[in-house]
């Protein structure tokens, strides 16, 4: 196994390979955990849908690889891990994904009494921009007591990248059972607090298995390689062009151009940090930069490059 290799705890492949098996204890323990940590729900039984671990093609997100679990009070969960987006468009597409669920519970003329709640859990490998809080919650409420007694939508966001200001605020040794659930699937198999808890170790026993599996781990790396390249376009073209100067060697892959490039792309990252620290550093650290923000990586690993 090449030990460079290392799939994030929010790949697609890897996420369901973690629950997908609904004949393996483990699986139903980490999916029972995932959806009581973060809805109202407390599961007797669950059952995953659509159970195949089927790859993705290069490039491409299949619906497969999504879970779609079912509980024995007949409630559906969605849950889906999403690693780049625009918060707005994300939000219009799973809404139409659980009114899609809804509707295809019953056909013209059977009894409405029938249609069960849709819950869609999004695991958000991203900061909360608007209001910086690790999770949101949407469902549709009576407007003036704010009840959402026989609601069918209901859709949670966890926007992960948020985990790493919490801990600054109150510390690791602090975390509630979500927030701690968020810190480790954010950081994945480095989470150095990964063998501390029994969700955490069956995380881990199942990520080494799972890069065991050259066929497995190879389609997941295929992926997150695919990622990298889509985040350079979502982030804009100037960040696209700054990776072809770095490739083919153009006249913007010089320093000062790079500098540029390179603060543009930290600011749309990280809005709220200064940018003081990015001045009139050598090349070489601008490439560094640029590869650490298209991984990720958190502000900490970034300005450690520069001695911060």
């Amino acid at each position: 196994m090449n030990e460079e290799i290392n799939i994030p705890f929010y790949n697609d492949l890897l996420f369901k390979y973690f629950v997908y098996n609904n004949e393996d204890q483990d699986c139903m323990y980490l999916l029972k955990t995932i959806i009581e940590t973060v809805t109202p729900i407390r599961c007797k039984e669950l059952h995953v849908v659509n159970s195949e671990l089927i790859p993705s093609r290069y490039g491409e997100k299949k619906s497969i690889l999504d879970v779609r679990v079912q509980t024995e009070e007949g409630e559906f969960i969605n849950i889906e891990v999403q690693s780049q987006g625009i918060f707005e468009s994300l939000h219009k597409r799973f809404q139409f994904y659980v009114f899609k669920n809804i509707a295809s519970q019953i056909e013209s003329g059977d009894d409405y009494r029938k249609l069960q709640p849709v819950y869609q859990i999004v695991l958000f490998n991203d900061e909360d921009q608007e209001h910086h809080e690790l999770i949101r919650e949407y469902a549709s409420l009576d407007k003036k007591y704010h009840d959402d007694k026989g609601s069918l939508y209901h859709v949670y966001y966890i926007f992960l990248k948020e985990i790493d200001r919490i801990i600054e605020e109150k510390g690791k040794d602090n975390l509630d059972d979500l927030e701690e659930l968020s810190y480790l699937i954010e950081k994945g198999s480095k989470c150095d607090r990964i063998n501390l808890t029994k969700v955490g170790r069956i995380m881990k026993n199942k990520y080494d298995k799972f890069m065991e599996d050259m066929n497995l781990r190879e389609e997941a790396w295929a992926y997150e390689k695919a990622e990298f390249d889509k985040k350079a376009h979502y982030y804009d073209g100037e960040a696209k062009g700054l990776a072809r100067g770095r490739v083919e060697g153009k006249a913007e892959g010089k320093a000062e151009g790079k500098a540029e490039q390179v603060v543009k792309f930290y600011q749309k990252k990280y809005p709220n940090e200064d940018i003081s620290w990015l001045e009139n550093l050598t090349e070489k650290q601008y490439d560094e930069i640029f590869d650490k923000l298209l991984n990720d990586e958190s502000i900490g690993k970034i300005k450690q490059i520069v001695g911060r």
